[in-house]
């Protein structure tokens, strides 16, 4: 993504972060829908970052996927509860508690399949190393 967008993305998930505070103020209370606008200024951030501060923008996109996975999931029991129970729940909800689910899956995976790679290329090290 280019600079002047990543600028631009920024702003605007600042804006919603500022509408977000407003409307929980009021509210009295805050709904998981709230962090999304942080994801988005967490991950313009760390597009931002990556060329000059690449541990900073791989800190933004931590903090980014772990507020994801709380929210998503905090969304998606509630909304998945009420579906159990027959009651109201939000469509928007119960797809955001199967996409947490979909993402904690490929990210464990994608976990697994590096300490393999790594675990096998130690193997191999060590097998030259006896030879």
């Amino acid at each position: 993504m280019s600079r002047r967008i990543s600028q631009g993305v920024l702003v605007v998930g600042l804006i919603g972060v500022l509408i977000n505070i407003v409307d929980a103020i009021e509210a009295g209370h805050l709904e998981p829908h709230d962090a999304f606008a942080a994801l988005v200024v967490l991950g313009a951030g760390g597009e931002l970052l990556e060329e000059r501060r690449p541990r900073a923008a791989k800190a933004l996109y931590a903090v980014a996927s772990v507020l994801l996975v709380v929210a998503g999931s905090v969304a998606g029991v509630r909304a998945w509860a009420s579906f159990f129970r027959g009651t109201a729940y939000d469509w928007l909800d119960l797809g955001l508690g199967v996409l947490v689910v979909l993402y904690v899956a490929v990210g464990a995976g994608q976990l697994l399949a590096h300490l393999s790679r790594r675990a096998s290329r130690s193997r191999g090290n060590a097998g030259m190393l006896s030879e």
